[in-house]
């Protein structure tokens, strides 16, 4: 009989089990279907958004527009005259030997710079022989009155530089051709002669000859200064009745002087 005890007691717990599988199913079952869709949950917590109204429309203040003045005939200009300047003419100048800006803008009674500016030049101290040099002259007219001498190359001949005396005739040592500036320009007279009318010559270096200046030229031998110069002749050159000419860098004769 113990087998037999051994069988429905091993019966007992298999149907023990069972019926509490079941039990636990239906528990589970029934837990699942009175749990909520998520869905439905989220539908049912989901807050509904407030509806907006949109205001009203509001009508802008009507902007009061200002009122036009009345027509008035606009003022007549009145022209004002403007002042006209005088022409600014031109000339060209060819620099002689021993010209400098100085001797030339002083001829022409202008200043350096307006040569300076009319020739696009910077430096004052350089010019050389040749070169040709625009010259500003205000209204068209120089400083300087031009002459042609007789038989000479047209170019113009300054006046003012003159043989002024010649004393010491027949003298070697004591005769001297005195050559005066009485213009009221400068001038180089670099490259200007000095000669007797069928006899010797004599020619000047880079001498500056100032207004109311003047240079001595002795027929003797000596050394030069600035306003004495040295023929370094022979014997004398001059003699009554004798003709000086001095004549420019152009080879036109400037002054002429008969020895007394």
């Amino acid at each position: 009989m113990p087998g037999m005890n051994r069988r429905h007691l091993a019966l007992l717990v298999l149907i023990n089990t069972v019926v509490s599988l079941v039990v636990a199913l239906s528990v589970v079952w029934a837990f699942e279907s009175r749990r909520p869709d998520l869905e439905e949950l989220a539908a049912i917590y989901t807050p509904r958004p407030e509806p907006i109204l949109a205001a009203p429309a509001t009508q802008a203040p009507a902007v009061a527009q200002p009122t036009p003045p009345p027509d008035t005939a606009p003022l007549a200009e009145t022209p004002t005259a403007t002042p006209e300047s005088a022409p600014q003419a031109e000339e060209i100048y060819i620099v002689q030997p021993g010209d400098t800006l100085l001797v030339v803008a002083t001829r022409y009674g202008i200043g350096v710079d307006d040569i300076l500016e009319a020739n696009n030049l910077s430096n004052p101290d350089y010019v050389f022989s040749g070169q040709r040099l625009v010259i500003p002259v205000q209204g068209g007219g120089g400083a300087v009155t031009d002459t042609t001498a007789a038989g000479g190359s047209g170019e113009p001949v300054v006046e003012g530089v003159k043989v002024a005396a010649v004393s010491g005739a027949a003298d070697l040592a004591h005769e001297q051709v005195i050559v005066a500036n009485e213009s009221d320009l400068a001038f180089s007279l670099q490259g200007w002669k000095l000669e007797r009318e069928g006899g010797p010559s004599y020619t000047f270096g880079n001498v500056p000859l100032f207004p109311g200046g003047s240079v001595r030229l002795h027929s003797a031998a000596g050394a030069d200064t600035t306003v004495d110069l040295y023929w370094n002749q022979p014997s004398p050159v001059w003699q009554s009745g004798a003709v000086v000419r001095l004549l420019n860098a152009q080879e036109n004769v400037v002054s002429s002087y008969t020895v007394p």
